[in-house]
């Protein structure tokens, strides 16, 4: 059994966007890695990643309607709030630098 939960047009239109960003993200990357270098990570043949490669477009949507985002490893990712952080501490600094000039 299903059950649609109504969704707003707002909710859906950012999830689209949200969506091809993570594409574009993810293709880029690809591009530059090469499907062939990828399928040989993965032990799989260049082939097989290129058939995956049909349906980014639908699990980027997916991971965009989860709140998920992609980000290369080695990579930091900070919430808003951290990033807040971040920018009162370096302004309180910035201010007392100034003043000791």
């Amino acid at each position: 059994m299903t059950t649609e939960i109504p969704v707003s047009p707002e909710l859906i239109e950012n999830t689209r966007k949200d969506g091809a960003t993570i594409e574009a993200l993810i293709l880029q990357r690809l591009a530059s890695v090469t499907q062939v270098r990828a399928a040989a990570c993965m032990g799989v043949s260049g082939s097989t990643v290129s058939r995956m490669t049909d349906e980014i477009a639908s699990v980027s949507k997916l991971l965009a309607a989860l709140g998920m985002r992609v980000a290369p490893i080695g990579s930091m990712m900070v919430t808003k709030e951290e990033l807040r952080s971040f920018k009162v501490i370096a302004h309180k600094y910035l201010e007392a630098d100034l003043a000791n000039e």
